[in-house]
């Protein structure tokens, strides 16, 4: 994720704010989750040491999940890129197949006849994601999200968040 810079005094910051990790990358976790539909049995993470007070330890850093499943995923996350860069980049490798997606507007698939989609908007699955929340409430009480892996998904945060304040 080439999430730009924030100055350090933008709430964003604060404990109001949470820091970067834990306010901004928990959907990335809950992103993993999703598509290993596995549990996640080991988190590591490391951050670069800030040589200048220009960036927090939480701006810059790499975390890594391996699940249940045999899956290893990895959360590259950095204030250091430019923004003429895509903010969002992932890239899943399956069964001979890959799969990228940039910013949410571009998706390719390599390795099979399927095209790859381009919008010109960007969907992060907000808008549905509030209208199947809605429709749980009204209807069953259930989200279409598993409990388990809401759960997982802050777990995962909270264990990166650890990991990259050791000293």
């Amino acid at each position: 994720m080439n999430a730009g810079y924030i100055p350090l005094d933008h709430w964003v910051h604060t404990e109001e704010g949470s820091g970067r990790n834990i306010g901004e990358t928990c959907h990335i976790y809950d992103l993993f989750t999703y598509l290993t539909g596995s549990k996640v049995i080991d988190v590591t993470a490391h951050a670069i040491t800030p040589t200048t007070n220009h960036y927090s330890r939480h701006d810059n850093f790499v975390a890594t999940m391996h699940f249940e499943d045999g899956s290893v995923a990895t959360l590259t996350y950095t204030a250091l890129g430019s923004n003429k860069y895509p903010k969002e980049q992932m890239e899943v490798y399956v069964d001979g197949k890959v799969l990228v997606m940039n910013d949410y507007q571009k998706r390719d698939i390599v390795g099979v006849k399927a095209k790859g989609i381009q919008s010109k908007t960007m969907d992060k699955g907000q808008k549905q994601e509030l209208e199947m929340f809605a429709q749980a409430i009204k209807q069953s009480g259930e989200c279409a999200i598993p409990l388990w892996q809401q759960v997982q998904a802050m777990e995962i945060a909270f264990d990166v968040e650890k990991l990259i304040y050791r000293v």
